[in-house]
């Protein structure tokens, strides 16, 4: 890679070096450890990079790679506008060379900007260029980052048509209609509104109650004053009819029927919706005004993923239904509670930093993946975005949170893991089985022909075995024939290696599948450690069926004898966690192992599933 500051180029990328940092009150300078930088690039879920001064990109995070299909060798050492995320389109990487020249000059740069990923995607992300500077002051390396806003892009996209439609329907109506906004100032003037304003202007943003007072004597316009206030206050509607009176700013009488209400207007907070008319258009008129209300909501409720707005304490003031469906509470209970109230005990310091973050202005959003506690006790995984709504004097008025549920995607990156483990276990197994009877097979062999005949008939066995357990046969199947074909490879050492004893107990084959994998295990256990290990080693199983509430049982002990001196091992491996798990969450049974010098004993209890009458 290209180091920051020099032209030479490495076989490989990796972190620069001379990576520091220094403050005023610290002076001796600190090196970060190139293996962190790495492990903390590839945490990150956005694009995060390391450049030149002069644009040349050196180092990029694993994330941003396989997000955009690309290899380190496509964009290592090439102008950060000419990698494939950018050079899509001319003005895009026009914007990029500009911002990278200001930062070269120590200027941080941020701006929203389309990317293009895997498959030619458009994504837009919140782009932040930060230059960083060496203990002198000069600017050494540029640090490129970015995450993803793309969801959020569209729900705001979708509240702002909502808003717009909103206002559209106001506006544009024939009807008599004005809102008075949470601040006591005319928000919206409905066309067929504007005749009896005509006098003011400008109307928009003006106080209400200087407008009142310019156009109704007193003592009228007092009363109209505090019954707005009134509504306003308690959310207490008022109608008049039939109201008649002189117009103090032209010579004219005019008589309205009106009414006022208090509704949620799209900033989030309370304001006044005020209709006048006559009583022939009146409810045609309600009719325009709710379906407007209602599409607002409708816009909000229906998004494909959770919406909320929170008080800068961390209170639920509104919540959408997706929301709802995704925590079990009801809207009622999501305004009575905190977000800290249903985060998981473990991320619940990461959230309150991140929100004083956010109340002093030092971000003014942020995405993480986090989870909540349901209404029923379970976990949720979300990936939660947050941004900031600020009033006039720049402090948090209230964040808007969009929620989407990943619980499955992070359920399947687990059965990813575990099955990536269980692989790696299993072939480990067959190489230790084949690697300990090839070792017992030459001790006994005559010569080379009778070892490849003996060591060849063992390999068939054990993979007839092997089949038993990972395929599914039979629907039905007899548990001495799955031990049996479990030890099977083993028995032609002599016959008294093995010995059984137990009535016939019939199982299904879900059961005989789980039974084989726990066989399997303790098979393999034997030919590596145990009694299987040599030429005189011995396993008795002894079982016994059982009843209980209706319920068949089975208790079973597997006893090994005769191999070498048996201790108990100094951690848990994957086959005895893999056996309590089979036996727990599909046999409803549980174990109990002994490390007896002399070889393993192993006791088990398990329900037979279906069991039926040989």
């Amino acid at each position: 890679m290209i180091l920051p500051g020099s032209g030479s180029v490495d076989e490989r990328p990796k972190m620069a070096h001379n990576l520091t940092y220094h403050s005023e009150n610290t002076p001796e300078t600190d090196t970060v450890p190139p293996d962190l930088l790495r492990v903390v690039l590839d945490c990150a879920t956005g694009f995060i990079g390391i450049m030149t001064p002069d644009g040349i990109l050196t180092d990029v995070n694993g994330p941003a790679m396989q997000t955009s299909g690309v290899a380190r060798g496509d964009v290592i050492g090439k102008p950060l506008w000419d990698c494939d995320w950018w050079n899509f389109d001319p003005e895009v990487q026009k914007r990029l060379r500009a911002a990278v020249a200001r930062a070269a000059k120590g200027e941080q740069t941020r701006y929203e900007t389309e990317m293009r990923i895997a498959g030619d995607k458009r994504i837009v992300i919140d782009f932040l260029l930060t230059p960083h500077r060496d203990p002198a002051g000069k600017v050494d390396f540029l640090i490129p980052s970015g995450i993803d806003l793309t969801e959020r892009v569209r729900t705001e996209k979708l509240l702002r048509a909502a808003n717009e439609s909103l206002q559209y329907l106001v506006t544009t109506s024939p009807f008599g209609v004005y809102v008075v906004d949470a601040d006591f100032r005319f928000a919206l003037v409905s066309a067929g509104a504007q005749k009896a304003f005509l006098n003011i202007e400008p109307l928009i943003g003006r106080d209400f109650a200087e407008i009142v007072r310019v156009i109704w004597p007193e003592p009228f316009a007092s009363e109209v004053i505090g019954r707005f206030r009134d509504t306003l206050a308690t959310g207490k509607p008022f109608r008049a009819q039939s109201t008649e009176e002189q117009r103090k700013d032209k010579p004219d009488v005019e008589s309205y029927d009106w009414k006022i209400e208090r509704a949620m207007l799209p900033d989030g907070r309370q304001g006044v919706f005020c209709r006048f008319h006559d009583l022939s258009e009146r409810e045609a008129h309600s009719k325009e005004l709710g379906a407007g209300e209602a599409r607002f909501r409708a816009t909000f409720d229906n998004a494909a993923v959770g919406i909320a707005h929170t008080a800068s304490d961390g209170r639920w003031t509104l919540v959408n239904r997706k929301l709802c469906t995704i925590l079990g509470y009801s809207e009622a209970e999501f305004l009575g509670m905190t977000v800290q109230d249903i985060t998981l005990g473990a991320d619940f310091g990461n959230d309150l930093e991140l929100l004083d973050q956010l109340r002093s202005g030092a971000i003014a959003g942020y995405q993480i993946e986090k989870r909540y506690v349901t209404k029923t006790g379970a976990t949720v995984w979300v990936n939660l975005s947050v941004s900031s709504m600020r009033r006039s004097d720049g402090t948090l008025d209230y964040c808007i949170q969009i929620v989407e549920d990943i619980s499955q995607k992070k359920t399947a990156e687990r059965q990813q893991r575990l099955l990536i483990a269980e692989i790696n276990h299993r072939v480990k197994n067959i190489l230790s089985t084949v690697q300990a009877m090839a070792s017992q097979t030459m001790r006994t062999a005559r010569n080379l022909a009778a070892f490849r005949e003996t060591f060849t008939g063992r390999l068939r066995a054990i993979s007839a075995a092997h089949d038993s357990v990972f395929q599914k046969g039979d629907t039905q199947a007899d548990l001495a024939d799955v031990i049996r074909n479990q030890l099977a490879p083993y028995a032609a050492s002599g016959q008294d290696r093995l010995s059984l004893a137990g009535p016939s107990v019939q199982m299904n084959a879900a059961c005989a599948h789980a039974f084989g994998l726990i066989i399997h295990e303790l098979t393999t256990n034997a030919t590596k450690y145990g009694a299987l290990a040599t030429n005189t080693g011995h396993i008795s199983v002894i079982w016994q069926p059982y009843t209980v509430e209706g319920t068949r049982f089975v208790r079973l002990t597997w006893a090994e004898s005769g191999g070498p001196p048996v201790k108990r091992p100094a951690k848990t491996g994957f086959g005895s966690r893999l056996i309590t798990s089979t036996l727990e969450h599909s046999m409803r049974g549980s174990s109990r192992l002994e490390y007896r010098p002399e070889g393993l004993t192993a006791e088990f209890t398990f329900e037979v599933v279906e069991l039926e009458n040989a």
